[in-house]
C-alpha cells in the first residue's frame, strides 16, 4: 500500500517525513485511487448515483444567495465526487470575505485535517476560536468604485466530518528557517462544538468544549453531529523542527484504556499522561470521532 501511494515527495528511503504531510499524502492517495475505481464502474446505477456531483473539478460552482434585507452574496464551491474516504474524514470550510458596500463572497472548500495555529493560545478551545476570528484585510478595493474600502475575512465550519483530525501547527516557518513551538497545550477528551455561547467546563477526566456560534455556519447540524470523543494523539518529541520522534497514543476499546505506540514498544498508559505530555513532547495531531458513530457497550 505504501509503495502504491508514494509520490515524488516521498521517494527517499529512510528519510523522516512530517506526520501531517504523510497523513495527507495517504488520505489523498487513497481518495484518488477510489475515484479512479469509481470511474471504471459502468453500471447505470453508479452513473446515476454520482451524476449530479461528478461534473466535478471541471469548474467551480457559483451562485447568488439573497440574505436579510435582500442583500445578495456570491457563493463559490469546489465540487468533487465523494468517496468512502471523504465520507469519513472529509469536512468543509466556508470562508467569507466582506467588503463595505459590496456583496459578500463565500468560498466553500473541503479539508481532511483542520489546521489550527497554536502560537498565541493555551488551549484547543482558544485555537478554534482564533480560527473563526474576523481578520481585517488591507488593500481591498470596491468593485463599484475601485476605491479602497474596509474589508474582513472570516472562516466557519460548513460541514463536520465523522473523523475530525485537528492539526496543531507546532512548527513555526519563517524566512530564516523553521522552529518548534514547545508549550503545554490543553486539549479535551470530549469535544462538543455547539452553537450556544456556553463556556467550557472541566471535570476530573472529561472536558466539555462548547464553542461560540461563530464557529459553525448557518447550515443545520444535529446535536449528535456536534459531539466528538478523542481516540488518538500523535506527538512530536524533540526540541528541533528538523528532527525528532513521533509517538502515538490510541484508545483501545477492548481494553477500555489508552495504549502507547513508540516504535516497537507498545504499552498501556494512563489518561493523565495522554492529556499532559512532558518535556519537549507536544501534541501534533488529534483524532476525534463523532460520538453518534461509537457503539455503546
Amino acid at each position: 500500500m505504501l509503495n502504491g501511494i508514494r509520490s515524488d515527495s516521498f521517494l527517499v528511503e529512510g528519510r523522516q517525513e512530517d506526520a501531517e504531510e504523510f497523513l495527507g499524502c495517504l488520505l489523498n492517495g487513497l481518495n484518488d485511487e477510489m475515484l479512479e475505481l469509481m470511474k471504471l464502474v459502468k453500471s447505470d446505477l453508479a452513473v446515476n448515483k454520482f451524476k449530479d456531483k461528478s461534473n466535478e473539478q471541471e469548474s467551480d460552482k457559483e451562485w447568488q444567495v439573497m440574505g436579510p434585507k435582500n442583500k445578495g452574496s456570491i457563493t463559490r464551491q469546489i465540487d468533487f465526487v465523494k468517496t468512502p474516504i471523504s465520507n469519513i474524514f472529509g469536512g468543509f470550510l466556508k470562508s467569507r470575505i466582506h467588503r463595505t458596500g459590496d456583496h459578500s463572497t463565500y468560498n466553500i472548500q473541503p479539508f481532511f485535517t483542520l489546521q489550527l495555529n497554536i502560537e498565541k493560545v493555551k488551549t484547543v478551545r482558544e485555537a478554534l476560536e482564533a480560527l473563526v476570528t474576523k481578520n481585517q484585510l488591507e488593500g481591498v478595493t470596491s468593485e463599484k468604485t475601485n476605491e479602497e474600502v474596509e474589508a474582513w475575512q472570516q472562516v466557519t465550519l460548513e460541514e463536520l466530518p465523522i473523523i475530525l483530525i485537528l492539526h496543531l501547527k507546532c512548527f513555526d516557518f519563517k524566512l530564516d528557517g523553521c522552529t518548534k513551538i514547545v508549550k503545554a497545550l490543553e486539549f479535551p477528551i470530549d469535544l462538543k462544538i455547539d452553537s450556544s455561547k456556553i463556556k467550557a467546563t472541566e471535570l476530573v477526566s472529561v472536558i466539555n468544549l462548547d464553542l461560540f456560534s461563530e464557529l459553525l455556519s448557518s447550515k443545520p447540524i444535529t446535536p449528535k453531529e456536534k459531539q466528538y470523543k478523542l481516540f488518538a494523539v500523535v506527538y512530536h518529541d524533540g526540541k528541533e523542527a528538523t528532527k525528532g520522534h513521533y509517538i502515538t497514543d490510541a484508545f483501545h476499546v477492548g481494553y477500555s484504556s489508552w495504549i502507547r505506540y513508540d516504535d516497537a514498544t507498545v504499552k498501556p498508559v494512563q489518561e493523565d499522561y495522554v492529556l499532559k505530555p512532558q518535556g519537549t513532547r507536544v501534541p501534533y495531531l488529534l483524532f476525534y470521532r463523532r460520538s453518534d458513530t461509537i457503539r455503546s457497550k
